[in-house]
Formats: structure tokens, sequence, C-alpha cells
């Protein structure tokens, strides 16, 4: 309850996002240029600003392969599932691919960072920009690597995608001017702040808004069998490499089992339309694992409280 209590408010910002945009009183155009804000300057200021004021003094950078062995396990299990057994897009490379990412692709800045910051403390921030920071370049390079004939692969295009993205710029700096102990002049510091205010509340609004743009048609079969791998399956092998194999704290392994819990990001529908595969199935995941991860969320962080003692 007390968990529930905690979050509340967060579903509720993205609930009013959701009826704002189903009743028109925002247009996708608004939407679109409130997500260009969001993404481009207020989710990065805040990023920056934290990053370059974090205690960075007991990163574990065994954290990446808690995260990201699992992530590249069910990554592969998914492939394969469409890979074999699919009826219209089985030995379809792409295809395959694009599932995949659809069910391990984790919505970290929007949902993930905030219920990890209100549930366990800006303590937690360290860890979330580590995962953060690798996550969506390993995943839509592999899934490009994937979907594509290596030869024609561009990669003048994806190192620009990557390295360009406001998000990894404002990650990477701050890390920078971290671990170099420079101190942000307070008109900078303060101004960052400003604009960082709204990016937590803004991205819930966001992610409640943008799924009255998607709709269910189709493939809910592999779009149950999806959801359920993002939201169950993933996380149970996260919280298995922390809590066994690595002996992570409870605050660590909690974040991670939260960052891993979280629905998938919106971006992977933008990774269907780009490769022509999967839209509809794609936009169906992200909706259904968005709608459970209300419910199932919760229901992690109560379980893992129990077995991790936290309070």
């Amino acid at each position: 309850m007390a968990t529930l209590l905690l979050i509340s408010p967060l579903i509720v910002v993205g609930f009013i996002g959701f009826l704002l945009a189903k009743y028109n009183w925002l247009s996708k155009a608004n939407v679109d240029s409130l997500t260009k804000f969001a993404f481009n300057i207020a989710i990065p200021a805040f990023l920056f600003q934290q990053l370059a004021n974090a205690d960075m003094s007991n990163i574990d950078l065994n954290i990446y392969s808690a995260f990201y062995l699992p992530l590249l396990l069910i990554y592969a299990v998914a492939w394969a599932i469409n890979y074999y057994f699919h009826k219209d897009l089985n030995h379809d490379l792409p295809a395959s691919a694009v599932y995949a990412f659809g069910a391990g692709y984790s919505n970290n800045v929007i949902v993930g960072m905030p219920i990890a910051i209100m549930v366990l403390g800006e303590q937690v921030l360290p860890t979330i920009f580590l995962v953060v920071s690798l996550h969506s370049a390993l995943l839509i390079g592999t899934t490009s690597l994937l979907a594509v004939n290596i030869a024609q692969f561009n990669w003048r295009t994806f190192l620009k995608h990557t390295f360009l993205n406001p998000l990894l710029i404002a990650i990477i700096g701050g890390f920078a001017i971290n671990l170099l102990a420079i101190k942000l002049p307070v008109v900078v510091n303060n101004s960052l702040l400003l604009l960082g205010k709204p990016a937590i509340t803004l991205a819930l609004f966001l992610l409640g808004a943008s799924l009255a743009f998607y709709k269910i048609r189709s493939e809910m079969k592999f779009i149950i069998t999806a959801s359920i791998i993002k939201l169950l399956l993933l996380p149970c092998l996260i919280f298995l490499t922390c809590y066994f194999i690595f002996q992570f704290s409870a605050i660590t392994t909690m974040t991670l089992v939260i960052l891993s819990a979280s629905p998938t990001g919106v971006n992977a529908y933008l990774i269907a339309k780009q490769h022509n595969k999967h839209q509809e199935t794609i936009a169906g995941i992200v909706v259904v694992t968005t709608v459970m991860s209300i419910v199932s969320i919760p229901l992690w962080i109560w379980a893992l409280s129990l077995v991790l003692k936290v309070n």
C-alpha cells in the first residue's frame, strides 16, 4: 500500500496526459512539440546537473554486467521466438531484431528513473546514469546490425544518431564534470535546475499523452509474450544476477530491477517504423507494458522490499 501511495502521483500525471490527448485538448503536434522540448532540453538539463553534482565514490562497474548480460539473453530469446515461431515473419531477420528490441528496451528515463528516485531517493542517480548511458546505444546498435546487411550498414548515420543524442551528451558531459571535480558556477547550476525541474513530471505526462495515439489491432499473442518477457522474465534474471552473483546492496538491486521492470519505451516504435517491420506489434507492446506496469512495478517493489528487507 505504501508503495502504491508513493507511485500514485506518477500514475495520475500520466493519466492526465492521456485524457488531454485522447479528448483532443492536446493535438499530436502539441505533444510532439512538448516531447521535443522534454528530450532535447529539460531532461538533458536535469541529467547533466544531477550527474555533475552526484556522489560517484561508490559506483560499481559490475552494474553493467549485472544489467546487460540478462538483457542480451532476453533479447536473444525474443529474437528466436519471432524467428522460429511467427506465422508470417519467421526467418525474417529484420522483423526478429525489431521484435527483440521491443521485448527488451526499457523506458528508463521516463518511467524507471522517476519511480526509483521517488521510492529510493536521489542516491540511486549514479546507478541509473550508468545504465542509461549504454542502454540505447547497445540495443539500437545490435538491432541495426541484425536488421540489415552489414555491407549496407551506415556507420556514419548510426554514430551520428547515437553520439549526438542530447541525453547521451548530457550524461557524458555530467560524468566529465564530476570526474574532473569541476564545480558548476552558481548561475549555471541554478539555470539547469530551473530547466530540469519539470523534466520528470513532463516526461510522465508525455508518456500518457503518447499512448492516446497508439492502437492495438492484432498480434495479441506476440504482444502478450513480449510483455511477459519484458515485465516478468527480465526483472527476474536481473534480480538473480544482482542478488546471487554480484551480491549488490539492496538499494542497487532494487534500482536495477525497477529499471528492467519499466515498460517498453516509445523509441521501440520508432525503430519498428525505421525498419518497416512489426509497427503495430511494437505499438501494442508499448501500450500493454505501460498499462501492466502500473500494477507490476509496485508488486516488484513490494516483493523486493520483503526479500531485501528495505523499508
